[in-house]
Formats: C-alpha cells, sequence, structure tokens
C-alpha cells in the first residue's frame, strides 16, 4: 500500500492526528506539513518523492512504526526519524521514494 501513497494523499490530512502503536502504547502524532523532494532529485523515480513532517509528545527512537489514520483502512508501516526537538515536542520525518 504505501507504494501508492502520494504527496495529495497527505496533504488533506495536514493538521491530524496520527497514531503510532508501539508495545502496548499509543502515541499520537500531528501532521504538520508535507513538502516534496527537489525535483531533480525525483526525476529517477517511479513517484514524485516527498517527505512528512510530524510532532510526538515523547522522543522516538529511528525505526519502523505501525501508523495509523482513519483516512486510512490499513495501518501504515512507516519509517520515522527524529530530527528534532521543538520545544516540549520532537519533530520526526517519513521520507517517501
Amino acid at each position: 500500500m504505501l507504494d501508492t501513497l502520494t504527496i495529495e494523499s497527505f496533504e488533506p490530512l495536514v493538521g491530524t492526528s496520527f497514531w503510532v502503536h508501539e508495545k502496548g502504547h499509543k502515541i499520537e502524532l500531528r501532521l504538520t506539513r508535507t513538502a516534496r523532494v527537489m525535483e531533480s532529485q525525483a526525476a529517477r523515480l517511479k513517484r514524485t518523492a516527498f517527505s512528512l513532517f510530524f510532532l510526538a509528545p515523547m522522543m522516538l527512537p529511528q525505526q519502523i512504526y505501525n501508523v495509523t489514520h482513519e483516512s486510512f483502512a490499513e495501518p501504515l508501516n512507516i519509517f520515522l526519524v527524529p530530527v528534532a526537538k521543538e520545544g516540549d515536542a520532537y519533530a520526526v520525518e517519513a521520507v517517501f521514494t
């Protein structure tokens, strides 16, 4: 399923909550923005590459997470990378190529 998603799949979801399900805990991720990868890099790919940026209430180590959202029937296994601390939250990024 991940290979069929595009930036347009996520743009309407900016500002909404996604949920990480990890070791019996449910952690909220707020989608803060989407961004296209530079066109010169994306020209070699089958789809336009893009990134998703989330804010999480706790530090999430870099790994694949089971992420859900009410807009998707199935959970998404997304590789999340911590990128910054923003106040009391942590910014994480997922890159789709």
